[in-house]
């Protein structure tokens, strides 16, 4: 069966606590939104404001991952027991605000209505969109340190060698010399 990826629309409070608990639910804990899911699929969570239902407007991205289990479970006991899906999280996500990335987007692009695709609270995107917003929320890697630095120019490392035997080339005439 192919993979396939999901956006799952949560406040940001309710989108905390899934990431922290390692699983995804549908609004209202409703078996729909999680029975369709499989293992491997990606499930990117977008939250539209802080908390429901007066909370400040967010409008962003805040974690992607992919789905776990082969089955979804009850959660709790009496009561609300919500269905889920186990969800491995990307470690240190940050969020992404959806603005500079409409344009980009198969499902906001050309469509100024977007949001109203969005009330159910789940639907299906293509690869290309949840792989935007994997990257969007990823962590940038941090630039490297002067120890790390330090140890590139004692290993020789900041010195490669141009293709083609030209080392003895005077630095000046080639635009593409490696200087540090």
């Amino acid at each position: 069966m192919a993979i396939r990826y999901w956006l799952v629309v949560q406040p940001f409070d309710r989108a905390l606590a899934m990431v922290e608990g390692g699983f995804v639910q549908a609004p209202w804990g409703a078996l729909e939104g999680v029975e369709q899911m499989r293992v491997s699929d990606g499930v990117a969570l977008y939250c539209p404001r802080e908390v429901n239902p007066d909370g400040e407007p967010l409008r962003s991205v805040v974690q992607a991952g992919y789905v776990l289990d082969d089955e979804p479970y009850r959660a709790g006991g009496r009561g609300a027991s919500p269905w889920r899906r186990e969800v491995q999280w990307m470690r240190e996500a940050r969020p992404a605000l959806i603005r500079p990335l409409r344009d980009l987007l198969d499902l906001t692009r050309n469509d100024k209505y977007w949001g109203e695709r969005l009330r159910a609270g789940w639907l299906e995107l293509s690869r290309r969109d949840f792989e935007i917003f994997e990257d969007a929320v990823r962590r940038p890697s941090p630039e490297p340190s002067a120890l790390g630095m330090g140890l590139i120019r004692e290993t020789g490392l900041a010195q490669s060698e141009p293709s083609g035997g030209q080392r003895d080339r005077d630095p000046g005439e080639d635009p593409y010399a490696i200087r540090f």
